[in-house]
């Protein structure tokens, strides 16, 4: 499998992961006023989505995403299939370490693309 992956429909099924401690730094896109915000820790004077005191994005609940419909894009693009793409364990584990990335999301991504791998119907 290439280092390529067709991103149009992201299987999440319930996961929010990515809910959980992640910076989701706003765009130009993305209307500030729409959201509760606050300073992203690595990228000098931008915004992202303020954050529970427990880490996880202030609009996780329960059932998943409260702004599901008006996520800002960075969120409504998350795959955490890329990011097991990009980086081998190693690298993910330091970045991991560096509070950059959640480990457990580069495994749920690592798995979804093994299931894709064993779901593949071989060519005729």
């Amino acid at each position: 499998m290439a280092n390529k992956i067709k991103t149009t429909f992201v299987p999440c099924n319930g996961c929010t992961l990515c809910c959980q401690g992640d910076a989701i730094r706003l765009t130009e896109v993305d209307n500030p006023k729409n959201y509760i915000t606050e300073l992203h820790p690595y990228v000098p004077g931008a915004l992202m989505l303020a954050h529970k005191p427990n880490g996880d994005c202030i609009y996780l609940v329960e059932s998943g995403c409260s702004i599901h419909d008006r996520a800002p894009s960075l969120c409504r693009s998350a795959d955490c299939r890329s990011i097991a793409l990009k980086y081998d364990f190693e690298t993910a584990m330091q970045l991991h370490q560096m509070k950059r990335i959640d480990i457990r999301v580069w495994d749920k991504g690592n798995d979804l693309i093994n299931e894709m791998k064993q779901n593949r119907k071989p060519d005729n």
